[in-house]
């Protein structure tokens, strides 16, 4: 009779399923799940992007400075925003610009030679980007649309080309062509790291 008590219980020791001890919870990492991990430096770089903001000039605000008696040339000064203003530099149907700050040497961009040497003429608009900081206005980049003839054989089509240029190092550092979210593709490169300078 006594082992006609143990049998059942061993039964029931020995049926599959009826361990109580419960599984344990799956790590995504020895499953193969993917997990994502937010970078505190991307995290960072995305905020800063996001404070950024355009302030606008216009090259129609220029003033004359010298131009040629019967030449084809002239210099201007144009309103800029930061500390600092541009020279709006007219040669032989080509448009330039430069970057000037008190007590430094202007800046030469080369704007017709990054388009290949040909005519060009710059749009009157000049986007500014940079950070709001106690009321005032702290540029880092530009962007500037440089209308250029690359095909000399339709100088009437011009290329429509945004060039963004790094304050900090005085030049060009990336120069777009025309396409979807040209004006989103130029902020990004004026928001983001340091890029070097275009070659003339």
């Amino acid at each position: 009779m006594i082992v006609q008590r143990f049998v059942p219980a061993l039964a029931l020791l020995l049926m599959p399923g009826c361990n109580s001890q419960q599984p344990a919870p799956t790590d995504p990492a020895a499953s193969g799940e993917a997990t994502e991990i937010a970078s505190p430096q991307a995290s960072e770089d995305a905020a800063s992007a996001a404070s950024l903001v355009s302030r606008y000039t216009s090259l129609k605000n220029c003033k004359l400075d010298e131009e040629g008696n019967g030449e084809d040339w002239s210099v201007s000064r144009c309103p800029g925003l930061g500390g600092f203003s541009l020279v709006l530099n007219y040669g032989d149907a080509r448009d330039d610009l430069a970057l000037r700050q008190t007590g430094r040497k202007d800046a030469e961009i080369g704007l017709p030679y990054l388009a290949g040497g040909g005519f060009n003429a710059l749009g009157e608009t000049i986007e500014w980007r940079g950070s709001e900081s106690g009321g005032g206005f702290e540029p880092t980049g530009l962007i500037v649309r440089n209308n250029a003839v690359q095909d000399p054989e339709h100088p009437e089509k011009p290329t429509s080309l945004l060039v963004v240029i790094d304050l900090s190092q005085g030049c060009a550092v990336a120069q777009l062509k025309p396409g979807t979210g040209q004006n989103e593709r130029a902020r990004a490169v004026a928001d983001g790291p340091r890029q070097p300078c275009l070659r003339n």
